[in-house]
């Protein structure tokens, strides 16, 4: 087996994900409404603010929620890793090593590791189907979002406060592994 990953224990956790959005949320509208209006906005309408604190604010929730599905891909890797490195008995740990031994740690997060999940788990199979929507989310994120996705006409499903939904109801119902 090939040397084991290095973990290195600085992913996020849906708390301080949750603290930075809100935190910056209030600060965003604390510093776009507030009676003393910036030097940079002087002249500038009403509506005109407005629809700058929306874009700011809708900027600020793709970037947290990109930040919590990095933070769930994180602990699904960790937890194929572990069970992997540790060479842990049970039925489905021997599965995800043989996937392992096949692709080490290039194994990928859907048809691998999540497959394997849906597949010996199926009481998560709606929880994993919709992480794995929202992994296509992520990925039209990640990659600049300079395409019409054909596969996700509804964009605006996915936003921070489902993502975090999501996030809370795998991490709370999913048994993960940590390094």
């Amino acid at each position: 087996m090939p040397s084991k990953v290095a973990f290195s224990n600085d992913h996020s956790n849906l708390e301080d994900i949750e603290e930075y959005y809100f935190d910056s949320e209030l600060a965003l509208q604390q510093y776009f409404l507030s009676s003393e209006v910036p030097a940079k906005f002087i002249g500038c309408s009403l509506s005109m603010l407005q629809e700058e604190l929306k874009d700011r604010t809708e900027s600020l929730d793709r970037m947290c929620s990109l930040e919590i599905l990095a933070t769930l891909e994180a602990r699904f890797r960790v937890d194929y890793l572990v069970r992997c490195q540790k060479k842990k008995r049970d039925v489905f740990s021997k599965k995800l090593r043989a996937i392992y031994r096949k692709k080490e740690n290039q194994a990928s997060l859907v048809d691998d590791i999540i497959s394997t999940w849906r597949r010996e788990h199926p009481e998560h199979k709606a929880r994993l189907d919709s992480f794995q929507g929202a992994l296509d989310y992520r990925n039209w994120l990640a990659h600049g979002r300079y395409w019409q996705p054909k596969k996700m006409p509804h964009l605006s499903r996915y936003d921070y406060l489902f993502l975090y939904s999501l996030a809370d109801d795998i991490l709370g119902n999913i048994e993960l592994l940590e390094s």
